[in-house]
């Protein structure tokens, strides 16, 4: 029985990452579909991956961090710098940005994983906050202060111009993989333990597990993932803002994963969609008044759906099954249900003649 039901699981594993891999690969078709663009299919990748690695933080263990930007703008700052002054190939580049997130990942979270809650999130956005500061004065010289880091290298991989469509392939790579991974970690029992301590940590704790050693490996995985997105913007795009290291880039993401859903994985990735979607394509359709209306569905999903896109899914699932059950409760059902209340009567009439 059990190679059988692992069996089904690996299979339905293996359908959903050809699904998902699919609509990835084919975003640039179905995009224009519905009034979108292929460079945005490219953009919308590259957040997708930055809410996807934000959800192993937020979504597995209920940390939330205002301060996000710090890795995106940092590995952005990273490559272009590479890109700039060392090499156009993007290998070493996302290699030395990836590096230098790593270490900043294990430094911020030596410093504010001791907090929780509240003060946590303060401490992520005054950390964050420093270093666009930082980046505005001390290092200034090198990041190009309020103008940002402008580039004329053009980025290349193993020969190939990154440009177009095989800037799109590098990124749906990243997103694919970071996808599977991100499954992976939430099934292993490394998922396990980072939802238990969601749930109540001092209780781990007092059981004698490690508590701190799993919060600081899902902010540093967290920190990782948005460090390549970073990464993989500049190459998108050969400039970076100071944007980048903003609070406002940590409050779109924010935004993302509480529309999509945290904790779903699918979700915060499908709120980057919508968001960049109604920035860059409904903008164009309602003008000004773009943010006033995404602002009103983000209150109507806060309150009427406060698990998003996902939990929006869920429900309707629910309904489905309900009104599939209901069918099954009348006169004429078929097959075993009826062959059941066809056994039930029959054993009411023994019981009555037996009396």
């Amino acid at each position: 029985m059990m190679p059988s039901t692992r069996t089904f699981t690996f299979g339905r594993e293996v359908m959903l990452m050809v699904v998902f891999g699919a609509l990835v690969l084919g975003m640039p078709q179905w995009l224009t579909w519905i009034g979108g663009y292929e460079a945005l299919a490219t953009k919308v990748l590259i957040w997708a991956l930055f809410a996807l690695g934000f959800d192993i933080l937020l979504g597995f263990t209920a940390y939330l961090s205002f301060g996000h930007a710090a890795f995106f703008g940092t590995s952005a700052y990273v490559t272009g710098l590479m890109l700039k002054h060392v090499s156009a190939s993007v290998i070493p580049a996302m290699l030395a940005a990836v590096t230098v997130n790593l270490a900043l990942a294990l430094l911020l979270g030596a410093l504010i994983l001791r907090r929780s809650g509240i003060y946590f999130s303060i401490l992520s956005l005054a950390f964050a906050e420093m270093l666009h500061a930082a980046g505005l004065s001390i290092f200034a010289k090198w990041t190009g202060g309020d103008n940002g880091l402008t580039m004329d290298t053009k980025p290349v991989l193993l020969g190939i111009p990154m440009e177009g469509r095989p800037v799109f392939f590098l990124c749906a790579v990243f997103v694919i993989l970071g996808f599977a991974v991100a499954r992976q970690i939430k099934r292993s029992p490394m998922g396990l333990m980072l939802q238990a301590i969601k749930e109540n940590p001092t209780r781990l704790e007092y059981s004698g597990v490690n508590v701190m050693a799993y919060k600081f490996a899902a902010y540093v995985i967290s920190a990782v993932y948005a460090g390549v997105a970073g990464s993989l913007m500049v190459i998108y795009e050969p400039y970076v803002a100071t944007k980048f290291l903003h609070w406002s880039t940590s409050g779109e993401l924010v935004v993302m994963s509480v529309i999509g859903g945290v904790n779903t994985l699918l979700g915060p990735m499908l709120g980057a969609g919508f968001m960049l979607y109604f920035e860059n394509v409904v903008q164009s359709v309602i003008g000004e008044q773009w943010k006033l209306v995404l602002g009103l569905i983000f209150v109507c999903i806060v309150i009427f759906l406060p698990g998003g896109f996902m939990d929006l899914w869920r429900r309707l699932r629910a309904l489905l099954g309900r009104a599939k059950s209901r069918r099954d409760n009348v006169p004429d059902a078929p097959g075993s249900i009826q062959e059941a209340r066809e056994a039930n009567y029959a054993a009411l009439a023994n019981m009555e003649e037996a009396s």
